[in-house]
């Protein structure tokens, strides 16, 4: 089958990765004129190390990533509200959590597929089908011919909106500021993933690699507002002196702001001869660390379906039905988890006392996934 993938994000080289295990030449159009990461920070989980062992590439996680030894969840104040050894977690599900920067990643994957996988400079115009094939027109002037065209272009997506123009993306009012720092943590988070919740607001943060620090702080903004570093100090300000230190010293030009947004269900990823993979069909919130696992999930199940021996009209629906339930369900619960970390007032300390009465509700919740 002649495929062609729009989108050389995780999924996109994820996808012609699998495809190539199995003997398939992929050709991945990214828009970029060179191969590039968004950068930042990412949390591996169990069910990601898993599809990333079954790519040959999950030595990228030795080489390039933490093994975290815990999970941790702190008020404010400095009271821990939930606590996770990842040492259970790998008995329970294989691994624990690995932290990782999202370039190492990218890269691993990048340089797993053969010369001449990856076109760059392509930035997609057009799409056109019939029975037989998908016409794609690129701003460059390339045009290419495909038995099967897969769209990887991830949460803001050119393919999606000329292939399912009714599906819209949802805000959920924040903007997410992501920081990349050269200082460690203190010592008792050096080897955590670490959450603080405090009065609406939520700080985020996890060593990628020795020497450097990823950080995530939504706020809940205005459309169009945006904050500089100084604001930040001021919005976090009743926060204990570990997060206002790893703002501090952070470059201005080192802290990237985001729209934070996901897409209600799609009832079709898939219209005659294209499909939707990752982000581009079902966009999330970062909330539970799963956007890049469910991504890396879709990849393997479409490689799966399509190599499976049925028809095409029938192997896109399969993809569909293996993947939507939990990667929809993934969406839902992943809002609904921002909403909680960022409560203010009564429903606050409510949610802190459930949190410390409760964890394994909270285990329930954030480990939902590992096994999918």
């Amino acid at each position: 089958m002649n495929i062609h993938v729009v989108g050389a994000g995780i999924s996109g080289l994820a996808f012609a990765r699998a495809m190539t295990l199995r003997g398939q030449s992929i050709h991945v159009h990214e828009a970029a004129p060179q191969l590039q990461s968004i950068g930042g920070g990412l949390i591996i989980p169990p069910n990601s190390a898993r599809i990333l062992e079954r790519l040959g590439v999950a030595d990228v996680l030795d080489t390039h990533g933490l093994a975290l030894r815990d999970m941790q969840i702190i008020d404010a104040g400095g009271r821990v509200l939930y606590h996770r050894d990842q040492r259970e977690v790998a008995r329970a599900h294989g691994r624990g959590l690995y932290a990782i920067s999202r370039t190492a990643l990218h890269r691993a994957l990048a340089a797993s597929l053969p010369d001449g996988t990856v076109h760059t400079g392509r930035r997609l115009l057009g799409i056109t089908q019939d029975a037989h094939q998908v016409a794609v027109t690129f701003t460059d002037g390339t045009r290419v011919n495909a038995g099967l065209l897969v769209d990887a272009e991830g949460r803001v997506s050119r393919a999606r909106d000329l292939l399912m123009p009714e599906a819209r993306l949802v805000s959920t009012g924040q903007i997410a500021y992501r920081g990349l720092t050269s200082i460690d943590p203190l010592p008792q988070y050096r080897e955590s993933f670490v959450e603080f919740w405090g009065r609406g607001h939520r700080f985020t943060f996890f060593r990628i690699a020795p020497g450097v620090t990823y950080w995530h702080a939504p706020i809940q903004t205005a459309p169009g507002q945006t904050r500089r570093k100084t604001d930040l100090l001021r919005e976090y300000r009743d926060f204990p002196d570990q997060v206002i230190e790893l703002i501090a010293h952070t470059q201005e030009d080192r802290i990237h702001p985001v729209e934070l947004s996901d897409i209600d269900p799609l009832p079709h990823w898939h219209r005659g001869r294209a499909v939707l993979i990752g982000d581009a069909a079902h966009a999330t919130t970062p909330n539970l660390g799963q956007g890049a696992a469910q991504a890396l999930q879709d990849a393997d199940a479409l490689a799966q379906a399509l190599c499976s021996g049925l028809p095409l009209s029938l192997a896109l629906p399969a993809y569909q039905r293996a993947r939507e339930g939990t990667a929809n369900s993934m969406v839902q619960q992943s809002r609904h988890l921002g909403q909680i970390g960022q409560l203010r007032g009564p429903a606050r300390l409510l949610r802190n006392a459930a949190l410390k009465l409760s964890p394994e509700l909270a285990r329930q919740r954030i480990e939902t996934f590992y096994d999918s």
